[in-house]
């Protein structure tokens, strides 16, 4: 697993050995990206269930101004800082060990706003919609901002959530990635 664009191209990305940790595939990182450059530049980003962080420090290779990281898994969150660290990106970034909503709810209470929202929570569990809702309670997605939630294809979120407008869904074999925008 590697950057794939930017200040940090081909730079290498350490991963969990074993199926703990899914990391979003480099076809798909490539099709969302290509999506959402327009929205990169100078964007805060705020990526939940990180991971390896792949996504969020992709985001700041191409130009980010800022990204949070949340992952509640220790070992985890342990390669997202190594990878932080081994980009050179600790200035303009953190990761933080938090349950997603949770962490969401902290945001809100320290008043920060996200341009760009991604979560890729485990499958199995279908939390987008909850993840959405503490979003919309804390009202820490920016005017204009996107939300992009990776997930299973048979995970139904083809229609508008409160408070935020169904925009786009792209297919990848069993993945999908569905955007919204805040209403």
């Amino acid at each position: 697993m590697k950057i794939i664009a930017g200040e940090a191209k081909s730079r290498k990305l350490k991963s969990r050995k074993g199926m703990d940790t899914r990391p979003t595939l480099a076809n798909i990182k490539e099709s969302l990206f290509s999506i959402i450059a327009p929205y990169i530049e100078d964007c805060n980003f705020l990526d939940l269930f990180s991971g390896t962080g792949n996504i969020a420090l992709e985001a700041l290779s191409r130009g980010a101004k800022r990204a949070i990281m949340i992952e509640k898994d220790p070992e985890a969150l342990k390669i997202i800082i190594e990878n932080i660290n081994s980009l050179g990106f600790e200035n303009r970034c953190r990761a933080y060990k938090n349950d997603a909503v949770r962490a969401v709810q902290i945001l809100g209470r320290k008043n920060e706003k996200f341009d760009i929202i991604f979560m890729d929570p485990p499958y199995k569990e279908e939390l987008c919609r909850s993840v959405m809702k503490a979003i919309r309670e804390a009202d820490i997605l920016a005017d204009g901002g996107l939300i992009i939630c990776e997930h299973h294809v048979f995970e139904d979120l083809i229609e508008d959530i409160e408070g935020y407008k169904f925009s786009d869904r792209r297919l990848y074999g069993k993945k999908a990635i569905s955007f919204f925008t805040k209403e």
